[in-house]
């Protein structure tokens, strides 16, 4: 196995170990009221579910701003190639 790969997935599996001992040990309900609903959850869970949602939307957010321009500007280039005569 790569070495760079096998500390990338210890990486991963230690921060996975903190999240969940963050999570244990931030027990306590909290109530969330959402515009429609309510509903009470642990505070590690909370806050770890929030992180991973913040996270989901900054990562739409980056492939709107960054990925969709540059599908959009290889079309272009390459319509614009496609339109010049080839000698």
């Amino acid at each position: 196995m790569n070495p760079l790969r096998f500390a990338l997935r210890l990486i991963l599996l230690l921060l996975l170990i903190l999240v969940l001992v963050f999570a244990a040990f931030n027990s306590s309900l909290v109530t969330i009221d959402a515009v429609f609903a309510g509903f009470s959850l642990p505070l590690g869970v909370a806050l770890v579910a929030f992180f991973a949602l913040g996270s989901l939307v900054g990562a739409l957010g980056l492939y709107v701003s960054v990925v969709l321009r540059l599908k959009r500007d290889l079309k272009r280039a390459r319509g614009a190639a496609a339109a010049t005569p080839s000698t």
